[in-house]
């Protein structure tokens, strides 16, 4: 793994409104395409709410190759994290193994909830 451009750069969730590509995210995280990839496949295949969703191919398989949504953006940004305090990806597949809700839609729609209530009050 490459250093990062900034230390802090996976610090605090991201919260993005759009969909992203993974160059793009990789950017505002401050870490190289091929990172943020290596998390992408770690995601994939431990976070079933990650995985599904991607949309699908015609043939049923899940396009991949489609820009992330604000979701999957999120749970990027949490893999980031524990990646950076974790150091290896074994501890990272086992804290996802036994904390699989630290990763659910419910709880980034709860997290998204709160940013909006501060903007609202700003």
């Amino acid at each position: 793994m490459k250093p990062r451009r900034s230390k802090h750069s996976t610090d605090l969730d991201s919260f993005l409104d759009f969909p992203s590509t993974k160059t793009y995210l990789a950017e505002v995280l401050g870490v190289s395409r091929s990172t943020l990839v290596t998390w992408e496949n770690l995601a994939f295949w431990r976070i079933p709410s990650f995985r599904d969703a991607y949309p699908k191919n015609h043939d049923g398989s899940y396009d991949r190759e489609s820009p992330l949504s604000p979701y999957q953006a999120w749970v990027l940004s949490r893999v980031g994290r524990l990646m950076a305090q974790l150091r290896r990806s074994e501890r990272v597949k086992g804290y996802i193994a036994k904390n699989p809700n630290d990763f659910s839609r419910y709880r980034y729609q709860q997290a998204f909830g709160q940013i909006q209530k501060i903007q609202k009050g700003a």
